[in-house]
C-alpha cells in the first residue's frame, strides 16, 4: 500500500478556497497591575506615556491543520497585559504550503480573524484589574504592510 503524494499548495487562492476555519485556541490570556509590587519590572509596567504593544505572528502546519497565532503584549503605566491566540484552518487532505504563501495566508487571511479576539482578550483583562483598557487599533493593512495586493482582493472578495 503506498501513501498518497500530499497535494502542493501553488497559490494563497489556492490556499483560501482549501482551508476552513476550524477554531479559535486561546494559548495564553494574562494580566497583572502594577500597583502592589515593590520593583516592578520593565516587563511589568511601563513609564507614564510610554504604553506600548508588541504584536508577534507565528504559524505551523501539521497535516491537513494550519494554525496561525497572534500573541500581544501591552505595556501601560499601570500594567501588563497578554494575549495569545489562534485561527485553526483545516483542509480537506494534507497539504505542502511554500513558505511564501504560508506568510501572506497568515497576513491577509488569518490576521484579521485573530485580531478581534486579541482585542477583547487585551481589553477583558485590564477590565478585571481595573485599570485604564488599553484598545488596541482596528487592524490597519495599509500601515503594516499587510494590504492585499491586487490579485489577493480579488480571493478576498
Amino acid at each position: 500500500m503506498s501513501a498518497r503524494p500530499v497535494r502542493k499548495v501553488s497559490s494563497l487562492e489556492e490556499l483560501q478556497q482549501l482551508a476552513e476555519l476550524f477554531d479559535i485556541v486561546y494559548y495564553e490570556v494574562s494580566g497583572r497591575r502594577a500597583d502592589g509590587f515593590d520593583q516592578p519590572s520593565e516587563e511589568t509596567v511601563g513609564e507614564v506615556g510610554d504604553d506600548h504593544a508588541d504584536i508577534q505572528l507565528m504559524q505551523r502546519m501539521e497535516g491537513n491543520r494550519l494554525a496561525v497565532r497572534t500573541r500581544a503584549m501591552v505595556v501601560t503605566s499601570e500594567g501588563r497585559m497578554v494575549a495569545d491566540i489562534a485561527a485553526v484552518f483545516r483542509t480537506p487532505e494534507p497539504v505542502s504550503i511554500p513558505a511564501a504563501i504560508a506568510k501572506r495566508f497568515a497576513e491577509v487571511i488569518a490576521t484579521p480573524v485573530t485580531r478581534p479576539y486579541l482585542r477583547e482578550a487585551i481589553h477583558q483583562s485590564a477590565v478585571k484589574l481595573g485599570i485604564a483598557a488599553p484598545l488596541l487599533s482596528v487592524l490597519d493593512l495599509e500601515e503594516v504592510g499587510l494590504l492585499p495586493t491586487v490579485a489577493e482582493r480579488r480571493v478576498l472578495t
